[in-house]
């Protein structure tokens, strides 16, 4: 059996953080409000939220709840403990989320289990229903049972993509239990009990550093704890950890922001040989904003970042890695990994100057002309020119000026002899 499934939590005192949620859904199932509305857990893949809501459901059906929780003795709990309850139905949504698949949970609902209690249903990834399935819901959850404030059917909606979900079906829930990341020290704390109940030898410093690479998905950093023992004859040592998680991996990313061209060639080809194209492009982009809060003094990244590195690309590049972010983040969906070198070497080498051509000084170009003195040249003062070199345009001008001077002297000659 695997770890995640072995230490699965079995009751709320098990489950990490969360104590608000816990605290409310305790207080509903005590004081019997329990059946009267639906409930949405929301929250990142691997954070307990299937979990909590299985835990709910033993409550809900529990004999004799305990302060809000199962008392896992009864019948009932024992039965779902084991797996093995016919009033609790768990739906993947991920591949029954049609009408069809509804419509018939909805038909056996009007059956009572054969232990004579209500049924209850869990759909995981409750985003993937589609909207007929989810309309088929609305009326049976909004309707009461008969002579009672319960609900004829009470849901426990479990999703990684909440914003996804029907207004109108979240009206029919309590409000959303929100699923936050756990502090990494508390992470590293259970790791460590785990480490202990399977006997496996361990540093906290390398438990930490699971913890900050799971990013608070409990799951997966139990996945970690057994593959680092399965390859380390059981022990959880640093240097174990770091190969186990690829740190190696970040080191190179990190180094990119301070490589030459040709060192940044030589680094991605290294890194792409052993990370998919979309990761790098993941990482990188996180080792610019890393690299960038801790160049303006804010914040500072996880320990399996260089931070010396990152803040050397800070100093190297400044500003200028603003631009690499936004051209990373805008890579088309479909990537590849001579697009990753040619996005750094694009975003690294500066834009070549392209030849320039220098006019002439302007005082070697003859003055521009108007449209007009373009278009009809002034009659040049040269007596001695010839009509017939003249273009049409001169001469016709030539012409009007010896017309308007034969006009002004025959009025100055009349002029003369009226005197």
């Amino acid at each position: 059996m695997s770890l995640d499934t072995k230490y699965r939590p079995r009751g709320y005192q098990d489950v990490l953080g969360q104590k608000e949620s816990i605290k409310t859904l305790k207080g509903l199932v005590s004081n019997g409000a329990g059946w009267r509305q639906s409930y949405l857990f929301a929250g990142p893949y691997g954070s307990g939220k299937t979990t909590l809501g299985r835990i709910l459901a033993r409550a809900l059906l529990c004999d004799s709840p305990v302060n809000g929780e199962p008392c896992d003795s009864c019948p009932s709990c024992l039965s779902l403990l084991e797996g093995g309850s016919d009033s609790f139905i768990e739906v993947d949504a991920a591949t029954n989320s049609g009408k069809a698949d509804v419509k018939k949970l909805l038909e056996e609902m009007e059956y009572s289990s054969f232990s004579g209690k209500r049924k209850l249903y869990l759909f995981d990834e409750a985003h993937q229903l589609s909207k007929d399935a989810l309309d088929a819901l609305l009326k049976p959850m909004e309707e009461n049972s008969r002579g009672t404030l319960d609900k004829k059917l009470v849901v426990i909606f479990a999703t990684t993509e909440p914003e996804k979900m029907r207004k109108t079906v979240l009206s029919r829930c309590a409000p959303a239990f929100i699923i936050h990341h756990v502090d990494s020290e508390e992470i590293a704390d259970r790791l460590a009990w785990v480490c202990e109940q399977e006997r496996f030898t361990y540093e906290r410093e390398a438990l930490l550093l699971i913890a900050d690479f799971s990013e608070g998905h409990i799951r997966d950093a139990l996945k970690a704890i057994e593959g680092v023992a399965s390859s380390n004859e059981g022990n959880i040592g640093l240097a174990g950890v770091r190969s186990y998680l690829h740190v190696d991996r970040n080191d190179t990313i990190c180094k990119l922001l301070t490589a030459d061209a040709k060192g940044i060639l030589s680094l991605s080809d290294s890194l792409l040989t052993s990370t998919p194209v979309g990761i790098a492009y993941e990482r990188l982009i996180s080792a610019v904003m890393y690299s960038i809060g801790l160049g303006m003094g804010v914040g500072a990244p996880p320990p399996y970042w260089d931070k010396d590195i990152l803040l050397e690309g800070y100093q190297k590049h400044g500003d200028r890695l603003l631009d690499l972010a936004e051209q990373l983040s805008s890579r088309p969906s479909r990537v590849t990994g001579a697009m990753f070198k040619c996005d750094l070497l694009r975003w690294f080498t500066p834009a070549r100057a392209l030849p320039s051509y220098a006019p002439p000084p302007r005082e070697n170009y003859p003055p521009p002309k108007s449209p007009i003195e373009a278009k009809e040249p002034k009659p040049q003062e040269d007596k001695d020119i010839k009509p017939e070199g003249l273009s049409l345009i001169s001469f016709s001008a030539l012409v009007k000026n010896i017309m308007q001077s034969k006009r002004e002297g025959a009025l100055e000659n009349r002029n003369l002899g009226d005197t």
